[in-house]
């Protein structure tokens, strides 16, 4: 074998974090996705709270064939950081039965009450960054119940926030208006996911698990999209509903209704600003926020550089940021999604802030 294919990295292999509240039907979209033919090259990890992992012995139950871990007694994202980095490692150094290739995507199914963000922090570790692992959000959106009852606000608020991808389930127990309303309710708390709204199962599963980290060039043209969708100059809204920009697939004419407590805002980098400046503030935004900050999104330009930056976070927990080449995107666009706090207090928490955050427009009736 010559030196070329011995040295060449490894494909990059997805790492589909699956979360969304209690009962919402992640086990279901999962175990739909694994007895589909072609999921021979996934692996499963199942995160419970709790010493008896019920769902973990449904999963494992309905595909023998798919290897599958089990975390337990916590919630991975709080004390079992170093679990589940150890754990996606041995999932991808196991060996392959044969005739199977190697691993091309691994799903963490999180426990319910788990938040996006420290998951993301966790396998930032650089033991699994040097794997190249493409780390993607979807979350389930229970079409009977709702997404964000007062009892399970703040969990199921974070996960929808943080989510690439909305999966609708038990769409079949919800009637066309219903499906709208909620379809409505989902833009209005993130305008950034791609919607999976399909009466077929499989294909909603296919849709959900495949294709979530796209490759590079891809991803960017799909942030941008994503960004231009929420609105570059501030989302436009009535009293009770906006609409955003469709842009691909889930987001066409879809209309956002205003939630009281979720906050989805465009801002402004200050002309002149440097990098620094805008690094400075999302620190400071990080720490004012805390928890109350779920999402950030933003392709800027900084006088010190001349290409354009993409920056992602979920949560406090942001990415390294990521120069782009100049002629991917020739404008500002800034997303930030917050829960009960608005424009005026982010406006309000640094003086000569490199960065001015916009409340949305309210649309004059005609």
């Amino acid at each position: 074998m010559g030196r070329g294919s011995a040295d060449a990295a490894p494909a990059p292999v997805d790492l589909i974090v699956l979360s969304g509240f209690l009962g919402s039907g992640k086990t279901t979209l999962l175990l739909q996705y694994l007895n589909d033919a072609g999921a021979a090259d996934t692996g499963v990890i199942v995160n419970e709270v709790g010493e008896i992992g019920v769902d973990g012995a449904i999963v494992a139950d309905g595909s023998d064939a798919v290897p599958m871990t089990l975390l337990a007694n916590g919630c991975v994202c709080c004390a079992m950081r170093s679990s589940l980095v150890d754990t996606v490692a041995a999932l991808l150094d196991a060996p392959r039965p044969a005739g199977h290739g190697p691993l091309r995507r691994v799903i963490l199914e999180t426990s319910g009450v788990s938040r996006p963000g420290p998951i993301i922090a966790a396998l930032a570790d650089p033991e699994l960054a040097r794997r190249r692992l493409r780390v993607a959000v979807v979350s389930t959106y229970d079409c009977v119940t709702g997404a964000l009852q007062a009892e399970r606000f703040d969990e199921a608020s974070a996960q929808l926030a943080a989510a690439q991808r909305i999966v609708l389930t038990k769409r079949d127990l919800a009637d066309e208006r219903e499906i709208a309303r909620h379809r409505a309710a989902i833009a209005g708390i993130n305008p950034l996911a791609d919607i999976v709204d399909e009466t077929a199962r499989g294909q909603a599963a296919r849709r959900a698990f495949e294709d979530t980290a796209p490759a590079r060039d891809a991803g960017v043209a799909q942030a941008v999209a994503a960004l231009r969708a929420a609105g570059k100059t501030g989302a436009v809204t009535g009293v009770a509903t906006g609409v955003w920009p469709s842009a691909g697939p889930g987001r066409e004419d879809v209309a956002g209704i205003a939630h009281p407590r979720i906050h989805v805002m465009t801002a402004e980098l200050m002309a002149g600003a440097a990098w620094e400046d805008l690094a400075l503030w999302l620190d400071d935004l990080s720490a004012f926020c805390g928890e109350r900050l779920l999402r950030v999104k933003a392709v800027l330009r900084v006088s010190d550089c001349d290409d354009p930056i993409l920056i992602q976070s979920v949560g406090t927990t942001f990415s390294a940021p990521r120069r782009l080449r100049a002629g991917d995107v020739a404008d500002n666009l800034f997303v930030i999604i917050t829960r009960d706090l608005d424009a005026d207090a982010l406006n309000a928490m640094a003086a000569n802030a490199a960065v001015a955050v916009h409340a949305p427009r309210r649309r004059v009736p005609a």
